[in-house]
């Protein structure tokens, strides 16, 4: 029977097309889905199984993220490869996708204009839209901002300004870490935006930064706030969550080798174990 109230739990690790995930499943499993990334220079791959991804067909659930040339998808130059790709994922696979993760950090870089990415990631949208009503039930579209985002609003990168227009995004995402806040005062903001747009929310990255507490309570009050949080939509908590478990700039790997976090991270895959073959948005 297909649920609405279940989480998924997975993580990101070292290795991007995945080859570190069987030990992490075994560590603090069992993980039912994985962040995906591929590289600006990757593009559109040429199909889901070439990409970062495909590893994940058949055993978990995947949130993947490209990073095509942002101005090429706004222009239409890119749609066929789009759609070609988004047809590649097996049906049966749970599958959600965006382009261009925290687009409020590329904006604030110069990455590319708030005209481009709205204009880009309204048009990858409407292309994975048509490829729902072609018969792809369990893909799903996600936009993915930062919790900073949200906690320190910018002119020009509020979760108002890089919204792509209502009915476009199935999911909302906001990746958190510790260092930023905790429970509402870190996903507040992100769920009150989801619900005020009638969608699910869910957490592509949670972590604890490189700063500040590395206290496991931290990781508790978490899984806590995301187990029992909805946002809008039927979907009745967070839709999944993944653990950051590698080096990033801002952050600190979990749960990597603290053995007092890998222990909560298990309790969470093991208290909330869902099948994503059976999981609907």
């Amino acid at each position: 029977m297909e649920k609405r109230d279940a989480i998924l739990w997975g993580a990101a690790g070292d290795d991007l097309a995945g080859s570190d995930y069987p030990r992490m499943d075994a560590r603090y499993g069992p993980l039912t889905i994985r962040r995906v990334y591929q590289r600006p220079r990757d593009g559109v791959p040429r199909s889901w199984a070439a990409s970062n991804a495909g590893a994940d067909v058949g055993k978990r659930a995947s949130c993947w993220s490209g990073k095509p040339d942002m101005r090429a998808v706004a222009s239409g130059r890119l749609d066929e490869r789009i759609l070609d790709f988004l047809r590649s994922i097996p049906k049966s696979h749970v599958a959600f996708v965006t382009i261009w993760h925290e687009p409020d950090v590329k904006l604030k870089n110069g990455t590319f204009s708030l005209s481009t990415y709205r204009a880009g990631f309204r048009r990858f949208c409407r292309l994975a839209k048509r490829v729902q009503d072609d018969g792809w039930p369990r893909l799903y579209t996600v936009q993915i901002v930062t919790t900073w985002a949200g906690t320190n609003p910018a002119k020009g990168r509020t979760y108002a300004d890089m919204w792509p227009g209502d009915g476009l995004v199935d999911c909302y995402g906001a990746d958190g870490y510790s260092h930023v806040g905790s429970k509402g005062s870190l996903w507040g903001p992100a769920v009150a935006f989801a619900r005020a747009r009638g969608v699910p929310w869910c957490v592509p990255e949670i972590g604890y930064g490189d700063r500040g507490t590395r206290h496991v309570s931290w990781m508790n009050d978490q899984i806590a706030y995301l187990t029992s949080t909805a946002a809008g939509g039927t979907h009745t908590r967070c839709a999944f969550a993944c653990w950051f478990d590698t080096a990033g700039p801002i952050s600190t790997p979990t749960p990597g080798d603290e053995p007092a976090w890998i222990a909560a991270a298990r309790r969470a895959s093991r208290r909330y174990h869902f099948d994503p073959a059976r999981f609907v948005l």
